[in-house]
C-alpha cells in the first residue's frame, strides 16, 4: 500500500521514523527481558508506553496499518500491566511476530514510502485479536496461504533450478544469504543435499539474491489499491493533542542531543584528516628549520606556535572521532532475541550475558561486526551448546551459558563470544583438515592446539556436510576471519573439549587514523600498523638459522620464523639488513628484517582505490610529511600465502 506525503508532512515523516526505529531497536530487548520477569511493572509500562507513541504517530501520517497492529499490541499490554491477564509463551510468540511486522513496515516506508496492504496483516491481527478476547490463538494457516500468495504475487524467471524455486517459496521473505545461514543451522539429517547447497552458495558467488530470480505478476487488484491509500485524512486530527504532546518531549531532548546527517560526519572527520597531514608536514619543515636554524628568536617563537598548533590539532582530531564513536550496544541489543529464536527451534536452553554494552567504537567497523557475531552467536547456540538432556548425563547444568562482552584495551576494543559447550575436537579439525589437503598430515602431528584453531579460518575449511564431526567450528570461518581482517583486527580461538570455546576479536578504536612504525626496504618506506608491532631489537647475523625451507631468528631462547620485507613484497633485496621487527600474526610471532627504522609516525590512511583495493599486503596508503606516499603493511594478508607452508614449522 503506497501512501503519498506532502512537503510538510515529508519533515514529520523523517522524525517518526527515527522515532519508531528507536522504540522497535530496544523493544526486542525489553521483550526477552519480560519473558523472564513477567510481573516487571515498570518493564510492562515502558512498553506499554513505546506502543502508544508508535500508535500515535503512525496515526497522525494515516499509516493505518501500523496503527492496527501498534494499537492491538497496546491493548494486549494494557491488560497486562492491569492484570488483566497472564502472559504465556505462545503469546509472546505472536507479540514478537507484530513487532517483526512493524519493523518491516518501518523498512518499506523508508525505502519506497509503503507499508504492508491490510490483507499481508489480517492473519496477525486475528492472532491478536484471539489473545484480547482470551481465546486460544489460531492455527497458523500461513505456510498454505503463503504459497497462495506467492503463486499470485511473482513468478520464477526462465531456468531457475527447481530446487531454489522450493527454497524461495520454503523461506518466503528471506534473501539468498539468510536462506543458506538457515539451511547450515538445520539438523544434519533434516538439510538438503549438498548440491543443492552448492547451488545456493553459486548464486550468492555470482551476486545474484531472489529479486534476480523472481518478477511480478500483472494484478488487477493493484487498481483497486489506489483509491484505498487516499482517504486516510479525516482522521488527521484525533491524534494531534497526543502528537503536541510528543513534540515537547523531542523539544526537550534536542536541548541534549542533535542529529546530524552521517555524510557530513564523514566530511569532517575527511577534512581533519588532511588537517593531520598538513600538520605533520609542518613540523617536519619547522624541525629541519630548527636544526638550521636554531639559534634564531623568530624560530623559537614559530616552533612554541607550531607545537601549539600541533596540540590543538590532536585535541581536534580526538574531538571528531568521537563523533564517530557508538556503543556497542546497538548491535548487542539484537543477540537476546536471536538466541531466544534459535534456542526455542533447537530445543535448547540457552543463558545469554551481555557486558561492556556502553563500551564505544567507531560506527564503520561497528556496522561490519554485526554478520560476524551474529555468526559466532549462531555456531555457538547450534554446535557448541549441547542439548539439556547430553548437558546433564556430562554433570553441566541443563541451560547453556554464552557471554558476549566488550571492552577497551589501550587503543584496542576486544570482542569476545564465549560459551560452555562442547569445545572444539582437536584431532577431529586436523583429521578434516589432512582429508581436505590443507596440511599435510607431518605438520599435523607437530601442530599445536594454538595452530589446529587457526585452520577453522582457512579458505576451503568448510564442513558443510558433515557439520557436527568438528562441532561446527569451521561452516564459514574464513569469512568471519577475513570481515576481521580487513578492520585491521585480530581473532584468536580458546578451547578445551568438553569445556567450552571463546572467540577473542580485537580491533582498532577507529579506521582512519593509526600510529605506525616507519621502515625502510630497499630505499623505499613503509608503514607497519604499531598495534601488530611486538617488539624491535638490532640484527644479528650470528641468532639467524635455517629451519627446512624458511629461515628463523633465534631470539631469548624463543624462536621465530624470519622474512625480510623485500621479500615479502618481491621487490629486489641488496641491502644489509639492520633490524628486526617482531609482529603478531594470528597466533604467531613473526621476524620481519627491515633495512632502516625511522620511528613512529601518527598516520591517515588513505585507500587505494578500486583497482589496487585487492592487493595483497597493503592495507593504504599516506603522505608522509615530507610530502611522499607511503604504503601500509597488511601484516596478515601479507603473509596469506605462505599460511598453509608454516603450519607446523616451529
Amino acid at each position: 500500500m503506497r501512501i503519498e506525503f506532502s512537503d510538510d508532512m515529508r519533515e514529520i515523516l523523517e522524525e517518526f521514523l527515527i522515532e519508531a526505529e528507536e522504540i522497535l531497536s530496544n523493544l526486542d530487548q525489553d521483550l526477552i527481558e519480560l519473558e523472564n520477569n513477567p510481573d516487571d511493572k515498570d518493564l510492562l509500562n515502558k512498553i506499554f508506553r513505546g506502543m502508544h507513541t508508535l500508535k500515535g504517530g503512525a496515526g497522525f501520517l494515516n499509516l493505518t496499518t501500523v496503527v492496527e497492529i501498534a494499537h492491538k499490541i497496546e491493548d494486549i499490554f494494557n491488560k497486562l500491566r492491569n492484570d488483566e491477564m497472564s502472559l504465556t509463551p505462545e503469546m509472546m510468540d505472536v507479540i514478537f511476530e507484530g513487532v517483526d511486522k512493524l519493523k518491516e513496515a518501518i523498512d518499506m516506508l523508508k525505502e519506497s514510502d509503503e507499508i504492508p496492504d491490510e490483507e499481508d496483516v489480517k492473519d496477525l491481527i486475528e492472532k491478536l485479536k484471539a489473545i484480547l478476547e482470551g481465546e486460544s490463538v489460531p492455527e497458523t494457516r500461513q505456510e498454505v496461504n503463503q504459497e497462495e500468495e506467492t503463486d499470485e504475487e511473482f513468478e520464477f524467471v526462465e531456468g531457475v533450478d527447481e530446487d531454489i524455486k522450493k527454497l524461495i517459496l520454503q523461506y518466503k521473505g528471506k534473501d539468498l544469504g539468510e536462506i543458506l545461514e538457515e539451511l547450515i543451522l538445520l539438523p544434519p539429517n533434516e538439510r538438503p543435499p549438498l548440491d543443492v547447497i552448492e547451488k545456493l552458495e553459486k548464486l550468492i558467488s555470482e551476486g545474484k539474491d531472489v529479486k534476480d530470480l523472481i518478477k511480478p505478476k500483472e494484478k488487477k487488484e493493484e487498481k483497486e489499491e489506489k483509491p484505498k491509500a487516499e482517504p486516510p485524512k479525516p482522521k488527521v486530527q484525533e491524534p494531534q493533542k497526543k502528537e503536541e504532546k510528543q513534540k515537547k518531549k523531542k523539544t526537550e531532548k534536542k536541548e541534549e542531543v542533535i542529529r546530524v546527517d552521517v555524510e557530513r560526519v564523514e566530511t569532517l572527520m575527511n577534512l581533519v584528516g588532511e588537517l593531520v597531514l598538513d600538520r605533520n608536514r609542518i613540523v617536519k619543515l619547522a624541525s629541519n628549520l630548527e636544526n638550521s636554524y636554531g639559534d634564531s628568536e623568530t624560530v623559537e617563537e614559530l616552533i612554541d606556535s607550531i607545537t601549539g598548533m600541533s596540540r590543538t590539532v590532536s585535541d581536534l582530531q580526538d574531538a571528531v572521532m568521537k563523533l564517530r564513536m557508538q556503543p556497542v550496544r546497538k548491535i548487542f541489543s539484537k543477540f537476546p532475541r536471536i538466541v531466544r529464536d534459535l534456542a526455542k527451534r533447537l530445543n535448547k536452553k540457552v543463558n545469554l550475558i551481555l557486558e561492556g554494552e556502553d563500551t564505544e567504537i567507531d560506527r564503520s567497523i561497528l556496522d561490519k561486526l554485526e554478520d560476524p557475531l551474529i555468526h559466532l552467536v549462531r555456531n555457538a547456540i547450534d554446535h557448541g551448546i549441547e542439548p539439556p538432556e547430553e548437558r546433564l548425563k556430562a554433570g553441566k547444568p541443563e541451560e547453556g551459558t554464552i557471554k558476549l562482552s566488550a571492552f577497551q584495551e589501550g587503543d584496542r576494543i576486544i570482542i569476545s563470544i564465549e560459551d560452555d559447550g562442547r569445545g572444539i575436537d582437536v584431532e577431529k579439525v586436523k583429521r578434516k583438515a589432512v582429508e581436505k589437503g590443507l596440511i599435510t598430515p607431518e605438520q599435523a602431528e607437530n601442530m599445536q592446539d594454538k595452530e589446529a584453531f587457526e585452520l577453522l579460518f582457512m579458505p576451503g575449511f568448510s564442513t558443510a556436510d558433515k557439520v557436527s564431526e568438528v562441532s561446527g567450528r569451521g561452516v564459514g570461518m574464513d569469512v568471519v576471519a577475513s570481515t576481521i581482517h580487513n578492520l585491521r583486527g585480530t581473532i584468536e580461538v580458546e578451547s578445551e573439549k568438553g569445556k567450552g570455546s571463546k572467540f577473542i576479536m580485537k580491533l582498532p578504536l577507529t579506521v582512519a587514523i593509526i600510529r605506525t612504525l616507519m621502515v625502510g626496504a630497499n630505499n623505499r618506506i613503509f608503514a607497519i600498523p604499531l598495534y601488530s608491532v611486538v617488539e624491535i631489537v638490532k640484527y644479528d647475523v650470528n641468532s639467524v638459522k635455517k629451519v627446512g625451507n624458511f629461515k628463523s631468528f633465534m631470539l631469548r631462547d624463543e624462536v621465530y620464523l624470519l622474512f625480510s620485507l623485500s621479500e615479502l613484497f618481491d621487490i629486489e633485496d641488496t641491502r644489509e639488513k639492520e633490524f628486526i621487527v617482531v609482529v603478531r600474526v594470528g597466533e604467531k610471532n613473526i621476524a620481519i628484517s627491515v633495512d632502516e627504522l625511522f620511528g613512529e609516525e601518527e598516520i591517515v590512511i588513505k585507500p587505494l582505490g578500486k583497482l589496487l583495493e585487492d592487493v595483497q599486503g597493503i592495507a593504504g596508503a599516506t603522505i608522509t610529511g615530507d610530502g611522499r606516499v607511503v604504503l601500509i603493511v597488511d601484516t596478515n594478508s601479507l603473509i596469506n600465502d605462505k599460511k598453509s607452508q608454516l603450519v607446523g614449522v616451529l
